[in-house]
């Protein structure tokens, strides 16, 4: 029996890249396939970072109350103009928010503190005092300089990011192929037919953790204990083009398990078959000789968290060109047993006190088949095999409930 670090690199062995497309910006998500960089500067020329007026601070270099410079107002520049082309250093303007800068001017005095004087019918700017070059000025590259790079291969497209890349005029970008997920859902039990019926809770949470990492659920289809009719929703998955398929149920050892017969009789090869993990042990991981990966999760639905969580989560980030998560250290609140045998991946809560620091406490009930203490939890706490006691004080690994989940503190 394999434990989880040995899972990890089973994983990472047998799991690759399905490929990469050009996609619209706009539309794209997924990770990126290969390093975006700025082909211009950005902004893409120097601009007013408010409204007021442009002027060459060198004329003020010896302004004073006593001895004002009176600048004559030449006109107004509208985001979106180009300049007036005969302007002169000698001259200001009423310039807007984020209209270009003319070459001969280099500040921008906000509109509240400009004195106003007028003359023979014309306006005239007053200063008293010095003003800063540069001042209000957003500069040419000041947030992207040309050739600079703006996201790196494998970084997760999100709709900040997606700003970046449009200010940059990038309308289309190459990202890594989405894998196809398809779920089975297995057990008598689930057929709501008869009294002693449980809850599917398993098929839609399946559904809607893959959703949560941006990803469509091209089946999600269930079966009673009966190997053909396994075999027969998984070959259904299959023809959907799925490229990582989730099982619940059937992988232990029981009479109605019928899930690892399942797999080698369609030819799938056997990966691991329980790992040295709580909950979950039963779990399973297998590969048909088409390259689609199997996880067999146990039926309890603690398990079914866990299993996708940390196992199933993991090979669809190398399927989507991403690397596997790392996660966040904290400090252990409570003192807490359990086997040295086996990781434990726990239902837990943390919370960040005065300082910054991030302690999290171990919950009770971490039982596979206890969904309450979820109604609390905000985060996983992993306490790696090996380690039979936890101290309070210690430093332990935390993750999101969900990946690419916050934790709501």
């Amino acid at each position: 029996m394999k434990n989880y670090s040995e899972a990890l690199k089973l994983i990472q062995n047998n799991v690759s890249i399905i490929g990469a497309e050009e996609l619209d910006t706009q539309s794209a998500n997924g990770a990126i396939a290969e390093d975006i960089i700025s082909s211009n500067a950005v902004p893409s020329f120097s601009n007013s970072a408010m409204d007021g007026y442009c002027l060459n601070s060198e004329l003020t270099n010896n302004a004073s109350a006593e001895n004002p410079v009176e600048l004559p107002i030449k006109g107004i520049i509208f985001a979106g103009d180009e300049p007036p082309s005969n302007i002169k250093d000698s001259e200001a303007y009423e310039i807007m928010t984020g209209s270009k800068m003319p070459d001969e001017l280099d500040t921008v005095l906000p509109v509240e503190k400009g004195e106003l004087i007028e003359k023979e019918g014309s306006k005239f700017l007053v200063l008293n005092e010095p003003i800063k070059k540069d001042l209000n000025v957003r500069k040419s590259g000041e947030d992207f300089k040309k050739d600079e790079l703006i996201l790196s291969k494998g970084a997760l497209i999100n709709d900040h990011r997606k700003i970046a890349l449009v200010m940059n005029h990038k309308k289309t970008i190459r990202v890594f192929k989405n894998p196809g997920i398809g779920i089975l859902t297995t057990g008598n039990e689930l057929d709501g037919t008869s009294a002693a019926s449980v809850p599917n809770t398993n098929g839609p949470f399946l559904e809607s953790s893959v959703q949560s990492m941006g990803l469509e659920c091209l089946k999600n289809l269930h079966a009673g204990d009966d190997i053909n009719q396994i075999i027969d929703q998984i070959q259904k998955i299959k023809n959907s083009g799925a490229n990582l398929i989730l099982t619940s149920g059937g992988v232990s050892a029981g009479k109605a398990d019928f899930i690892p017969a399942a797999l080698t009789q369609m030819g799938a090869e056997i990966l691991f078959h329980k790992l040295w993990i709580r909950p979950g042990k039963p779990v399973l991981m297998a590969k048909f000789p088409e390259g689609q990966i199997v996880f067999g999760l146990p039926g309890n639905p603690v398990s079914v968290a866990v299993g996708f969580r940390f196992l199933a989560a993991q090979a669809i980030r190398i399927l989507q060109g991403r690397a596997l998560e790392k996660p966040i250290a904290s400090k252990n609140s409570i003192n807490y047993k359990k086997s040295e045998k086996f990781c434990l991946f726990a239902k837990a809560i943390a919370r960040v006190d005065e300082d910054g620091q991030i302690h999290t406490e171990v919950m009770s009930g971490q039982e596979s088949f206890k969904v309450k203490p979820f109604r609390d939890a905000n985060c996983w706490a992993m306490i790696p095999e090996g380690i039979e006691t936890i101290k309070k004080g210690e430093t332990i690994s935390i993750y999101p409930l969900l990946d690419d989940g916050n934790i709501a503190f």
